[in-house]
């Protein structure tokens, strides 16, 4: 088996439900109607899109807004630089303009993005006054907290710099801890997907019940959950009321091919439905140093499938 555009719902099955696709990023309406459309085709029918203000306007004015929830970008200039008073203007604003969440980005590379020259943890206490207003004013958090395994390896060696992963999944607990109605979604598996980080996982989300995780990026989870799918299958069994589908798709970053939006959808149900073995991954995976990266099905239960692709995220946006 392998990915064709021209039959793009091949070794898939009817769908249990709708999908929710809890995480993409919109940086320009143009790249919106091609991508809904492949979206359908794999039903995925309502979107919680991070999108500027004027971005959440326009899809709110051509009749969109049943399709979406939007997240609001908190600038990361102003972590890098600890600038707390821009900050809780961002989150004022997210208010203002009617958000349902915010969005939080440490990959540890923002610091170089933004020219920091202070020392960074995400628990730091200039930030504190934001996490409480946030709280106050109710409104969930979607955080990146850190990166893949391997690039802690080979692009963050600047231990003093970028810190350790370990060190940032601590400083996220410390949030946690202090800020108890904070309500999060730790994304990409909540940053720790990796087998070897599944029992860390787990405890996290015993010990913090206002914790979700959710499925993206494609290639990180499919890559890493598939390398134990006896262990990847029984956690999300587990943890089904915890987890939210998600793709992290850009649209109108950079130039996408209609292919981008179908291999990622083809990719991630074909991993979460099915029992196929080493089906190629539709796309490149340069993270993956050990060879091209392979699918290999979990095929969850029904019910599961339920959870995961619609009724948590309901859930987490209604509560």
């Amino acid at each position: 088996m392998q990915f064709q555009l021209d039959n793009p719902l091949d070794g898939l099955h009817a769908l249990p439900h709708d999908i929710w696709d809890a995480h993409i990023h919109i940086w320009d309406i143009a790249a919106f109607s091609e991508f809904e459309k492949w979206a359908e085709i794999y039903g995925v029918q309502k979107y919680t899109g991070i999108a500027t203000p004027d971005v959440k306007r326009t899809l709110e004015q051509r009749d969109k807004a049943d399709k979406f929830l939007f997240a609001y970008y908190l600038p990361i200039d102003a972590f890098a630089r600890h600038d707390t008073q821009k900050l809780l203007t961002a989150v004022k604003e997210a208010k203002e303009y009617n958000y349902a969440m915010v969005k939080m980005w440490f990959g540890p590379r923002f610091l170089d993005f933004s020219n920091a020259n202070k020392p960074f943890a995400i628990s730091h206490p200039d930030f504190d006054p934001v996490y409480s207003f946030i709280e106050d004013n109710g409104l969930p958090i979607d955080i990146h907290v850190a990166d893949p395994d391997i690039w802690y390896t080979q692009k963050y060696l600047d231990v003093k710099r970028y810190r350790t992963k370990r060190k940032a999944i601590d400083e996220f607990c410390t949030v946690l801890e202090h800020h108890p109605r904070l309500k999060v979604i730790s994304v990409h598996f909540g940053s720790l997907p990796e087998p070897e980080n599944i029992p860390l996982l787990s405890s996290l989300l015993d010990n913090y019940s206002n914790m979700y995780i959710d499925t993206a990026s494609t290639k990180w989870i499919v890559r890493e959950l598939g390398r134990n799918t006896h262990e990847a299958r029984n956690f999300i069994i587990k943890y089904q009321k915890r987890i939210l589908f998600a793709s992290d798709i850009d649209l109108g970053w950079g130039n996408k091919t209609e292919d981008y939006y179908a291999t990622r959808y083809w990719a991630q149900r074909l991993f979460w439905e099915t029992d196929v073995t080493n089906v190629a991954l539709p796309f490149t995976d340069e993270d993956n140093d050990k060879g091209s990266t392979k699918i290999n099905g979990l095929h969850l239960p029904t019910s599961v499938l339920k959870n995961l692709y619609w009724r948590n995220a309901l859930h987490f946006f209604s509560n």
